[in-house]
């Protein structure tokens, strides 16, 4: 699966799903939610409390890595 980025304005949250497989667990730490599968692969990450000036920053980004820092 092609990595999908999604902002919702409302809540200000930046979500990038990186997977279609089912989160299992998660950890949180300060304002980002990482979800694993059952295999500890990561399929989705939440940023909150992110500006829209923030987001059209990030779609700069050349890829996922560069964004997250991995």
């Amino acid at each position: 699966m092609k990595p999908q980025i999604k902002y919702d304005k409302k809540s200000n949250i930046l979500s990038i799903r990186l997977s279609k497989k089912k989160s299992v667990d998660s950890d949180m730490k300060d304002n980002i939610v990482i979800d694993y599968d059952e295999k500890g692969e990561i399929v989705n990450i939440e940023i909150m409390k992110v500006s829209l000036g923030e987001f059209i920053g990030a779609r700069k980004f050349t890829s996922l890595r560069e964004l997250i820092k991995v």
